[in-house]
């Protein structure tokens, strides 16, 4: 099946960042998100099946702080056919809520993939064709996070915690209990658990809605495709400073 994925990449301008969204945040020396938006599209631009990704920056922020934002410059070059959304949201929830019901209420073809994406992630090369695979095989998923929890490995809450492999031609693939705000579905899956997504729920939270109420499956890949960008917490087994571009 040639379906799409549907990239909706919340960002919200750096002086936002610095006075209200979580300051405290412990970031990697290498750490810019220019340098995880340029990785993104370096990724897909340079992927066999890049093509079948569009992306929509939704962009928390007025007209004119965008224009004083990197992102500005990338959306400009018609070449890499970048939507732009803008939001006035205020804040992280607000932004999530308002980018879930403009997804909920999109025309995108319930076999077509979406991924709520935020602006401090990187991405290994390969990603994109590694989820189509995982996404035309039998294994049953709802959900996919890109991203290999370091957490999972060393919390106390985590020990003992089992989980069921998985593998592509290409991946492995394990099942999780919980996510980040970042993760991907079918658009059909995604409006049939519209109910809980839309509550506002804390990442941790609505994912065990969803699996322990639900029996949904989220699926994370071994090792990371994705990283969040905190340090102490990156995906394992990977040298993400050797990815920026």
């Amino acid at each position: 099946m040639d379906r799409k994925l549907h990239i909706f990449y919340r960002h919200v301008h750096i002086k936002a960042e610095r006075n209200s969204r979580d300051p405290k945040k412990n970031r990697p020396s290498w750490f810019s998100y220019e340098a995880c938006f340029r990785n993104l599209l370096s990724t897909i631009r340079n992927d066999p099946n890049g093509n079948r990704v569009k992306l929509t920056v939704m962009f928390d922020g007025l007209f004119e702080d965008f224009m004083d934002d990197f992102v500005a410059g990338y959306q400009a070059n018609k070449d890499l056919n970048i939507d732009l959304q803008f939001l006035e949201a205020g804040s992280d929830k607000n932004s999530a809520l308002i980018t879930l019901n403009f997804i909920y209420r999109s025309n995108i073809p319930d076999s077509d993939l979406v991924y709520m994406l935020e602006n401090d992630y990187m991405h290994q090369s390969g990603w994109v064709s590694k989820l189509f695979e995982l996404y035309d095989s039998e294994i049953v998923k709802d959900y996919v996070s890109l991203y290999d929890h370091r957490d999972k490995y060393f919390l106390p809450m985590y020990e003992g915690l089992q989980a069921r492999l998985f593998h592509t031609d290409s991946h492995h693939w394990r099942t999780s209990p919980s996510s980040c705000g970042s993760y991907i579905s079918q658009l059909f899956r995604f409006r049939s658990d519209y109910d809980i997504l839309q509550l506002g729920l804390p990442d941790y939270f609505f994912f065990n809605e969803l699996i322990d109420n639900r029996q949904r499956v989220l699926l994370t890949p071994i090792p990371g495709l994705s990283t969040h960008c905190m340090e102490g917490y990156l995906s394992p087994a990977v040298d993400w400073p050797a990815l920026l571009v």
